[in-house]
């Protein structure tokens, strides 16, 4: 059985139990609104009963008081009682007529009995009519006597055995209301424990089948899933329950035998790519390794290069002093060609001295000679050996950090150079100071570098566009050797956009703690 046609039996037995209780209540309301009205027509024509009996009774002893003490009223009280026993006949016979329509022909009786007495009171009325109006010289005591028979007769036997038999008719009907209302409670009363009965066996037996049928399965479900979770393809799955549960077992079952297929393929490939990947790192591992070497003979071979070169470089300016300051005994043309070679040698010996600067920063053999100095003097050193005109902009202590002068001089010099060469006219240098670094700045008002270009910058021999035309020689390396400096006193340096749409290179060297002894004897940290 599917769960759909389980829980559509159930729905099916919950919507009809709902429905029965909900037509017994709505059927118990209208018996009980049936009952109460019948009731209450009962109880009103009884009422009315006695009203006439005792409006009969005044009337009676109204017509008695007129012989033995004389019509004093006129006959108005008579009159009245009259008028009132007719309103009651004709409200009693509301009120049956009412009951017929309700319950049926059964109270026609009730009916006619009324007649008989509505005849019986004419007939009587009639007859003491006749009695009190009779031309006849009677005696006074012989009205009485003829009255006291007539009431005798006709009231006391006929007509109170009526009213009586009416009354005892309408107390009947009450009590045929509550025994019918005792007897239907006690019915429902029953069919409601049927109903309870009924729910309780269904809630059972739903109870029982949603255990076998649903939570069963759902819990072997989970314990499959837990299995395959952890690589066990091969148990067989059986969920039992309904049919939807049985067909997902089968669907586990056959997803765990391709999983187990595919699982088995995997580790086959898996040994496959490992296989691979040993090898391809085995010669990615050679390559790396000569790669290394060959940076290393690389990094070696410049800095032997530079090396060798400075000494005949130095020979060459060297020479080409002296021969300078014998410049008067030469021909102008000679003068003139060793001015050449002295500035050629000069810009050849600046690059090569860059180069070995880069070279042993890249093998970690650049030697520093740190000291604690004031980076205002190094700006200052920095602008006096610079050929044009700076702004400098600085606070008024000093800025006292633990470098090398004369590389930090190097670097600011090489910047000034820089911004002269491919920036604006405008140089200017500022020095700033933060909790945890010093800032030197230098900016210029030239056309600056793109995004493409600040991120090839500090790349050896690399020149921005900014160079093109200026009829400037560059070696390409000023950006590099002040990366490699800064970076070995454990700085950095950023390229940014200058306000004046020019270039700012900004140096942060970090400020280091500096020792201060003090009475105790004792090291203290001063920033």
């Amino acid at each position: 059985m599917r769960s759909t046609t389980l829980f559509g039996i159930y729905a099916a037995i919950i919507i009809s139990l709902i429905s029965v209780l909900a037509l017994l209540t709505l059927y118990s309301l209208e018996k009980s609104r049936w009952w109460d009205a019948r009731t209450q027509l009962a109880q009103e024509s009884y009422g009315l009963h006695l009203r006439l009996e005792a409006n009969l009774y005044r009337l009676f002893k109204q017509h008695g008081d007129a012989l033995l003490i004389g019509d004093r009223d006129g006959g108005e009280g008579e009159r009245a009682l009259r008028v009132a026993i007719n309103e009651n006949l004709v409200d009693i016979r509301d009120v049956i007529e009412r009951e017929i329509a309700m319950v049926g022909e059964e109270e026609v009786e009730e009916l006619d009995l009324l007649d008989e007495i509505k005849t019986d009171i004419q007939a009587v009325n009639d007859a003491i009519a006749t009695l009190t109006t009779s031309g006849d010289p009677i005696e006074t005591f012989v009205q009485i006597e003829r009255l006291a028979a007539l009431l005798d007769d006709d009231i006391d036997v006929e007509l109170d055995r009526k009213i009586e038999a009416a009354l005892e008719e309408e107390l009947e009907e009450v009590e045929e209301v509550l025994a019918e209302a005792a007897a239907f409670r006690a019915w429902n009363k029953r069919l409601v424990y049927v109903i309870l009965a009924i729910a309780g066996a269904s809630f059972i037996v739903g109870l029982l089948s949603f255990n076998g049928q649903i939570r069963q399965p759902i819990v072997r479900l989970q314990q499959a899933i837990a299995r395959l979770q952890n690589a066990d393809y091969t148990a067989q799955v059986r969920l039992g329950g309904s049919r939807e549960f049985r067909e997902l077992g089968t669907v586990l079952f056959n997803m765990g035998k391709g999983l187990a297929a595919r699982e088995a393929s995997r580790a086959e490939q898996k040994k496959h790519l490992e296989d691979t990947v040993q090898a391809r790192t085995a010669e990615l591992q050679q390559l790396i390794d000569k790669l290394e070497t060959g940076e290393e003979n690389r990094k070696r071979l410049m800095a032997d290069i530079s090396h060798e070169l400075r000494t005949p470089l130095a020979i060459i300016l060297g020479e080409a002093d002296v021969t300078l300051r014998t410049a008067g005994k030469l021909p102008e043309a000679v003068s003139d060609s060793f001015a050449r070679i002295r500035e050629s040698a000069k810009h050849t010996n600046q690059i090569v001295d860059d180069m070995l600067t880069v070279a042993r920063v890249e093998a970690g053999e650049l030697r520093l000679d740190r000291k604690e100095t004031d980076l205002r003097k190094v700006v200052k050193d920095a602008i006096s050996m610079f050929p044009s005109s700076v702004l400098v902009t600085e606070p008024g202590h000093q800025i006292v950090a633990n470098i090398d002068e004369v590389r930090i001089r190097q670097s600011v010099l090489a910047l000034l150079h820089n911004a002269r060469r491919y920036g604006g006219p405008t140089v200017s240098v500022s020095l700033e100071e933060t909790p945890t670094f010093h800032k030197i700045c230098v900016e210029d008002n030239g056309p600056g570098l793109n995004a493409a270009e600040k991120s090839q910058a500090f790349e050896r021999f690399f020149r921005g566009s900014n160079a093109s035309g200026q009829g400037e020689e560059g070696s390409g390396l000023g950006l590099p050797v002040v990366k490699s400096i800064v970076e070995a006193h454990k700085g950095s340096v950023n390229l940014e956009d200058s306000d004046e749409g020019g270039l700012r290179v900004v140096i942060e060297l970090p400020q280091e703690p500096r020792v201060k002894l003090i009475s105790t004897g004792v090291a203290q940290t001063r920033d």
